[in-house]
């Protein structure tokens, strides 16, 4: 299993992207309708920072024409890293 700090990277680098089948199974289904509610207003970014708040909790700031900020808590799960609960800041 990869470790958390890696996995949010790579979730990250993956919403800059558009990689949408990469984030598909970063997401518990109790984080699902809250990714709806993000979805309605698309992330677009050029680039991003993870700043690790400790307890498997993250900040990632998505930068591009402005900034947006999403919060998000993480588990184990099915011997991989997901995203439990999230919300824009």
């Amino acid at each position: 299993m990869a470790d958390l700090a890696d996995t949010q990277q790579r979730h990250a680098n993956d919403v800059v992207t558009g990689n949408m089948a990469g984030l598909m199974g970063d997401f518990t289904p109790n984080a699902m309708a809250k990714v709806g509610a993000l979805a309605a207003n698309p992330i677009t970014a050029t680039s991003y920072d993870v700043k690790d708040l400790g307890n498997n909790e993250a900040e990632i700031s998505y930068i591009g024409d402005k900034t947006r900020v999403v919060w998000s808590k993480w588990v184990e799960s099915n011997g991989k890293w997901q995203i439990d609960d999230l919300a824009e800041r």
